[in-house]
């Protein structure tokens, strides 16, 4: 009997200090429990937030005009902008200025501008899937179905106005 005694006392000694040490994390599923809900909320916090931020409204109808300094383009050169969600290059040529659209017509990637290619008189080329266009954003090879996008401008004083029209 008194070894029952004992163990008994014994059992209830190692709780007691059991309990002192916390009352959080008892045991192995309570630990397991609570890792279970923390990585549930990361990964709901990694559905829900892209979630939400796909209600943010789209922007409808035709984007704001850019206006560009015509000083900023070097006579032969050109300069990089945005026209809403299109890239695109503004080229001040002999010929006049002209605003070409850096997004292929074949799949939408972005194309880019070898101004050293085609004799001199410079290309563009997707890297996608090797379609190629001329200075003017003619298609010239490759899958693209058609020619690059020529953007509307206005020329007003020493400003060039590209989109809105």
């Amino acid at each position: 009997m008194e070894e029952k005694k004992e163990t008994t006392e014994e059992i209830k000694a190692a709780e007691e200090a059991h309990e002192e040490g916390g009352k959080f994390l008892k045991n192995r599923r309570q630990f397991l429990g609570a890792l279970a809900g923390v990585v549930g909320a990361v990964g709901a916090t990694q559905v829900i937030v892209p979630l939400l931020g796909s209600f943010t409204p789209v922007q409808k109808g035709k984007p704001e005009p850019v206006t560009l300094n015509l000083g900023d383009i070097p006579e032969g050169g050109y300069v990089s902008a945005r026209y809403g969600s299109t890239q695109f290059l503004a080229f001040n040529r002999k010929s006049g200025i002209e605003c070409i659209s850096l997004i292929c017509t074949h799949l939408g990637c972005l194309v880019k501008w070898n101004p050293d290619d085609n004799g001199g008189k410079g290309q563009f080329k997707c890297p996608c899937h090797d379609g190629g266009f001329d200075e003017h954003g003619v298609h010239k090879f490759g899958p693209p179905p058609a020619p690059l996008e020529l953007l509307p401008f206005k020329l007003v004083g020493d400003k060039l106005i590209v989109g809105g029209e």
